[in-house]
């Protein structure tokens, strides 16, 4: 990828979400010593297997199943009861300094009245099912959490402090355009492919990307813009490390109302790019601490601006050997933490990166990958991602075959793409090239691209 500036920022939040009947709990491979008790072991899962930071677009009602799972079926039958309970969001929100508010009672209803069972022999619940419905009082810049207190109802088994809340993180968008799109599969609509533009800001207008619908649906062509590219640098004064912008990123935030509300406006997300800079910090190579510290910075500048989520890229870092005080070695690790510490500030947000970088990621305090990445795509011509190297990332969430339009370059099958069950497509670049556009309009939504004739060149400096 090319070079660009810019600044970014962020803070911690934390969600445990597992849930434990015969006897204590087990995340993941944790060794948490306050779930460390061996014996039968159940945990809650939404649709997508995460045990911690569902998150949700709410768009008038939504289904969210939730599921009681073992990874050994268990000799007794196990009964858990969900309840309404604001209190667990008033803990969260201690604990980790946020300000998350509840979505009102009146908007959530629970199947069975809240109570499921996973039966003696089986390892998988039938699903208790969160239903929320908008009455349009929430507002779509903030977010919002539905909490869930869960507790055992019967017999001798025992539940753990530990497991016994479940957050689901909601934004509610009723009212704005949508730009998801669907598509017949079998005679029945399913989520289609997004499609999302990496756009060299520093010489292209984020407006650009409304000039394109599609012409039976009327939906917008783009799903997301991510802004490329802001920077991690190193303050030698301070000791910090900080987000940079430079002149281009500062002025499209700085505007934000005319360059990026728009987007929003209608349904397209627009997400921060964040990129080394040619010094000692960069994505991949923050201590513990510094990698917390620097998520904070990403959670404030998502809100000062109202971005939906970070991109991460660790080209162009200039790592010191033997590291210095508050750095380490580049690895997957140290990115995987930074990753996992942004994610727990702003669950509501998307975690985003491509394998360029990142051929795998592994466990964090015993949390999968899935649970603090949200989509992950391949360098410019690159085959398909292997489920298997980024555990709990769906694969409709991971995407292949992407298009570098400054080099004029496009790769691969796109309807391959689709029928194997990927779901994302990642163009990158300074210009719009239609005619690659089309072809993708047709494999990924059975449609035809539209361009409107509007044109919006770089007007800010």
């Amino acid at each position: 990828m090319k070079l660009n500036k810019i600044f970014i920022y962020g803070i911690l939040l934390a969600a445990a979400s597992l849930t434990a009947c015969e006897d204590e709990v087990m995340i993941g491979k944790a060794n948490n010593p306050n779930l460390s008790v061996p014996g039968e072991v159940v945990y809650v899962t939404d649709p997508d297997g995460k045990r911690l930071f569902t998150h949700i677009d709410l768009r008038d009602t939504k289904d969210i199943p939730l599921y009681v799972n073992t990874p050994k079926a268990l000799k007794r039958d196990c009964n858990i009861a969900f309840v309404y309970d604001e209190t667990v969001l008033a803990e969260y929100n201690a604990a980790n300094g946020t300000s998350y508010e509840a979505v009102p009672k009146s908007m959530v209803s629970l199947t069975n009245d809240g109570i499921t069972r996973l039966e003696a022999g089986n390892t998988i619940s039938q699903p208790m099912t969160v239903t929320v419905t908008s009455d349009g009082s929430l507002d779509n810049d903030k977010g919002y959490a539905i909490p869930l207190r869960a507790s055992v109802n019967n017999g001798e088994t025992a539940l753990t402090k530990n497991s016994s809340s479940r957050l689901i993180f909601v934004r509610d968008l009723t009212g704005l355009p949508d730009a998801t799109k669907t598509v017949l599969k079998d005679g029945v609509e399913v989520p289609a492919v997004r499609t999302m533009m990496c756009m060299e800001v520093n010489d292209m207008n984020p407006l650009e990307v409304t000039s394109y619908t599609l012409k039976n649906s009327g939906k917008m062509y783009y799903d997301a813009v991510m802004l490329f590219a802001a920077n991690i640098n190193y303050n030698e004064e301070t000791g910090r490390v900080y987000v940079n912008c430079n002149e281009n990123v500062s002025a499209i935030l700085a505007n934000r109302d005319h360059y990026l509300q728009p987007l929003q406006d209608r349904g397209i997300k627009v997400y921060l790019s964040i990129l080394g800079n040619h010094d000692r910090a960069n994505v991949n190579n923050l201590a513990d601490e510094t990698a917390r510290y620097y998520a904070q910075e990403i959670k404030n500048y998502c809100d000062v601006y109202k971005l939906d989520g970070v991109f991460y890229n660790s080209e162009y870092g200039s790592p010191i050997s033997p590291a210095p005080e508050g750095f380490v070695n580049p690895s997957y690790t140290a990115a995987a933490r930074l990753f996992y510490e942004v994610k727990k500030l702003q669950p509501h947000r998307d975690n985003i990166i491509y394998t360029y970088d990142f051929s795998s990621l592994p466990s964090v305090d015993g949390v999968q990958p899935g649970e603090y990445m949200d989509f992950i795509w391949t360098n410019y011509g690159g085959g398909p991602i292997d489920p298997a190297d980024f555990p709990g990332v769906p694969k409709f969430n991971l995407g292949h075959y992407s298009w570098e339009f400054t080099k004029g370059s496009t790769y691969g099958n796109l309807s391959q793409l689709r029928n194997d069950g990927y779901g994302l497509h990642v163009h990158f670049g300074n210009r719009m090239r239609q005619s690659a556009m089309q072809n993708s309009a047709r494999a990924f939504y059975d449609d035809d691209l539209v361009y409107d004739g509007k044109t919006y060149p770089k007007d800010w400096l």
